[in-house]
């Protein structure tokens, strides 16, 4: 009888869990483990559960904008303007990168060192779509030293 209660419990998690995939990632939050961690000159992150073939990597110094629900508005969809592009990188294992802040433009970086709290967001790139997103909240790095 306990086997079968485990088994019944188990397909609802399932049934439950898969009910949720198709919710818009920036709304449900996938469930991904996300470390991201500064230096003051680099942000670095470590994704290992993220699992994307091409994943655009972004840098904001406010809250990003949310994935639209509609596929033809995620054709070339960014999460704003202040955000800077860092690149889009292989994520089939997992996502380890170490973005230096030089790579911030030097018109934004005045939104960046205003804030005391940065985001990362990973878009999965299906071509020119993205089809799935997620952010993570992070404290700004600390001003390097002054040389």
């Amino acid at each position: 009888m306990g086997e079968r209660r485990l088994l019944v419990g188990l397909i609802a998690t399932v049934l439950i869990a898969g009910g949720c995939a198709n919710a818009p990632s920036l709304d449900f939050g996938t469930p991904v483990n996300l470390h991201v961690t500064t230096t003051p000159t680099s942000v670095e992150l470590d994704a290992p559960g993220w699992l994307a073939d091409i994943s655009a990597v972004y840098l904001c110094p406010s809250e990003p904008a949310r994935l639209p629900d509609n596929a033809a508005e995620r054709v070339n969809w960014s999460p704003g303007p202040d955000c800077e592009f860092m690149g889009s990188y292989p994520g089939r294992d997992g996502l380890k990168l170490s973005m230096p802040l030089s790579g911030l433009q030097p018109e934004r970086r005045p939104k960046f060192d205003a804030a005391a709290d940065w985001y990362v967001v990973l878009l999965d790139l299906d071509g020119d779509r993205v089809s799935a997103a997620i952010n993570s909240q992070f404290h700004a790095p600390e001003a390097s030293p002054a040389s």
